[in-house]
């Protein structure tokens, strides 16, 4: 089983919802790749602490009044660029999750001692990719590279942002899996910057 495979059926394995031969595939994988075993920590983690969060929050009644005019308007077909619908995706997660967190702020005492191993696990892998993203860089077009960094930039903003705003607040759990998530889009975008040359 490769490693997209394994983070593929992260949440099945969690939740049990695997069969019995993809369960045991994934331990054995998990048991020797030890960035897939940081995934299955994080998602552990994010688990664990979203377990709480309520599963349904009913829309105003009057949302519908809003939206029903702007359907029936004519469209317009814009075109845009996949590097900006990209950063647009990133920068919408990063807005929901902001949002989530003033919703459900809540503060219950220091950094978690196995958020802070999860985070330097993160880094430690980030540092590896971005040094093979760096030996590949030269090897790359211009227009390539420019897309790339622009939308690497924008993760690391959100990244920066959240892990200041969880300085502020270092007991919030809910700030720690927004920062844990931020680290995984990292590394999955370092993952595939860093491969591009060699699928070219």
């Amino acid at each position: 089983m490769t490693c997209d495979q394994v983070r593929d059926r992260l949440d099945g394995f969690l939740g049990s919802a695997l069969d019995p031969a993809e369960r045991s595939a994934v331990t054995r994988h998990v048991a020797e790749c030890a960035e897939c075993r940081a995934d299955l920590e994080a998602a552990r983690f994010l688990a664990d602490r979203t377990a709480g969060l309520r599963r349904d929050i009913p829309p105003p009644a009057d949302l519908w009044a809003g939206i029903a005019p702007r359907l029936a308007a004519p469209r317009r077909r814009l075109s845009v660029p996949l590097g900006w619908l990209a950063a647009a995706a990133v920068l919408l997660v990063v807005g929901s999750s902001a949002v989530t967190v003033a919703v459900l702020r809540r503060s219950t005492g220091a950094i978690d001692p196995v958020f802070a191993t999860t985070e330097a696990r993160y880094q430690q892998a980030a540092l590896e990719l971005d040094d093979l993203y760096q030996r590949v860089r030269d090897s790359l077009t211009p227009d390539t590279r420019l897309v790339l960094e622009r939308n690497l930039a924008v993760i690391e903003r959100a990244l920066g942002e959240a892990r200041s705003a969880l300085r502020a607040d270092p007991a919030n759990r809910t700030l720690e899996a927004i920062v844990v998530g931020a680290w995984r889009r990292k590394i999955e975008f370092l993952e595939r910057a860093a491969s591009i040359e060699r699928e070219s």
